[in-house]
Formats: structure tokens, sequence, C-alpha cells
């Protein structure tokens, strides 16, 4: 009798443990991982800071005035505007070159003039890399993107009693994750120095939160429901 008891319980649990739409840790960190490992982290190329004569110019080179500067602060404002551009260089994503442009000057824009610049572009290692987001369109241009890593949670530090919201079950989890399979440039310490969010995000466990909800297959990250 004391072993029918036994089984008995070891079912239960094993049921819980396979049940897809129970409240536990394991399934928390399974709908963790399927949204996060799809939406990686990533940095936006910068725009140019000068831009040339014409409607809608190329998205690269990329162009930083090279014109002489007049002040300490104009001549630190300039640095600032480089050490994106540098650090992607040093990466090996971008190359850098000096050039003119021809910009619009005059009070009305009604005239021309050639601007020393600074033109960054890909670099065949830059071209695999980036990622593009958006559409060009006659007044826009789309967002380039360095996307890095792949997120994955490590733990779940714990979560809230599931609760109906909106018609909804959720549950609010807190959890930690690494990224891991970083590319080589990701680690470069110019980039880490260039790029704030680039240093938070390679840390070597990173605390965050997530709403869980439960559906009729199971839960999934709220980011990845479509009513």
């Amino acid at each position: 009798m004391r072993h029918a008891v036994l089984f008995g319980v070891a079912a239960l649990g094993l049921s819980a443990c396979s049940d897809p739409k129970a409240a536990s840790e394991g399934n928390f960190k399974t709908a963790i991982n399927t949204y996060i490992a799809q939406n990686p982290p990533c940095l936006s190329i910068p725009r140019s800071t000068e831009r040339p004569e014409g409607d809608n110019p190329p998205d690269f080179p990329r162009y930083v005035s090279a014109a002489p500067t007049t002040s300490e602060p104009q001549a630190q404002n300039r640095q600032r505007e480089r050490a994106p551009f540098d650090a992607l260089v040093e990466a090996g994503l971008l190359k850098v070159g000096e050039t003119a442009i021809k910009v619009r000057t005059g009070l009305w824009g009604n005239q021309s003039s050639d601007l020393p610049v600074r033109a960054y572009d890909l670099t065949p290692e830059g071209r695999k890399a980036v990622s593009q987001v958006g559409e060009r369109t006659a007044f826009t241009s789309p967002d380039q993107r360095l996307c890095y890593g792949k997120p994955t949670v490590d733990e779940i530090v714990q979560f809230t009693e599931p609760a109906d919201a909106m018609g909804v079950k959720v549950s609010r989890v807190s959890y930690r994750y690494h990224l891991a399979e970083l590319p080589e440039w990701a680690k470069q310490p110019a980039m880490l120095a260039a790029f704030p969010q680039l240093k938070r995000d390679t840390q070597s466990s990173i605390d965050a939160n997530a709403t869980i909800l439960l559906t009729n297959d199971g839960w999934i990250h709220e980011r990845a429901f479509k009513r």
C-alpha cells in the first residue's frame, strides 16, 4: 500500500512538471527563453551629423564634420560625435576616409559649399553584421542595427501567483539571464566604452522582469501574445 501511495505522489509530480499550463519555474523559463532568444539586443548605428546636399541620401557612408574647430567645447562635441563611429572602425565593422561633401548653406538653405568630413562606410564584416529596421521613404531612412548575442535565462528568481488581468491569467516574473554566443566585436574595449548599452548587456548576469500570459497552449511572454 505504501508503494502505491508513493507512486501516486510521484505521478502527480510528474504530471505537474509536464503540464504546460502549470505555474512553474520550468514553464516560465521556457516561455521567456522562447521570446528573448528571438529578440536579441541591438545597437543602432549613429546617423550622419552632416547631411549632404540632395534629397534622401544613401544610408552609407555616414558623415561627421572634419572642419577645424574654433573652441574647446566645439572640439569636445566633435570628439563625442566621432567616438561611436571610431569604435566601430576599431571593431572592424566600419572603415573611415577623408572627403568633402556639398552641404546647403545660407539663411534659406539656397546656397551650397564644400564641407570636409570623415566618411564612415561598412566593411564586408559590417555588412554581414548589420540588419535593417523600417523602410526607406521620401522623408525617412531605415534604422541600421547591429544585434548581438543569444539571450539565455539562467534562473527564475521569483514569480507572482497567477491572477486575472483583462480576461487573461498573468504572472509577473523576475529572472536572471546572460548573453551567449557574443560576436567578437561586442567584446572590444572601444565598443564597450562607446556604447554603454553594450557594456550593460554583456555582464555575466543580468536581472530582468517579464509578464507571462497563459494561453490555450501554455505560458508565453506578453510581447509574443496576439489577440
